[in-house]
């Protein structure tokens, strides 16, 4: 049981975090887009934040971008024009992940 509160006690913060992010992406645009190095960097730093190892990395980003729930903005109008990222964006994909991969909704109709 005990297990189950942690794992939804960490949904949540990553929740908030999401929320928070949403929230300044709204009042800072320009500075929640990251270039994808920067977002590369911002992945790691987020998985290895309490010593756990790096699962989200350049493949994991290309796979979100595939599937649509990351979608990158150049921002020139050239084809070489460096892709950015949303932080928000990001995290939302990290938390929607982790939701699944810890059966949070599990019995649910979500």
């Amino acid at each position: 049981m005990e297990n189950e509160l942690y794992k939804v006690r960490t949904f949540l913060e990553g929740v908030a975090q999401c929320g928070a992010a949403q929230a300044f992406a709204i009042l800072e645009p320009a500075s929640d887009l990251l270039s994808q190095r920067k977002a590369y960097a911002f992945l790691k730093a987020y998985d290895t934040r309490f010593g756990r190892r790096c699962e989200h990395g350049e493949a994991w980003l290309a796979q979100q971008v595939q599937q649509g729930a990351v979608t990158p903005v150049r921002r020139g109008h050239h084809q070489n024009s460096p892709l950015h990222y949303s932080k928000a964006q990001l995290l939302q994909a990290l938390m929607a992940e982790e939701a699944v991969r810890n059966n949070i909704f599990k019995g649910t109709n979500l």
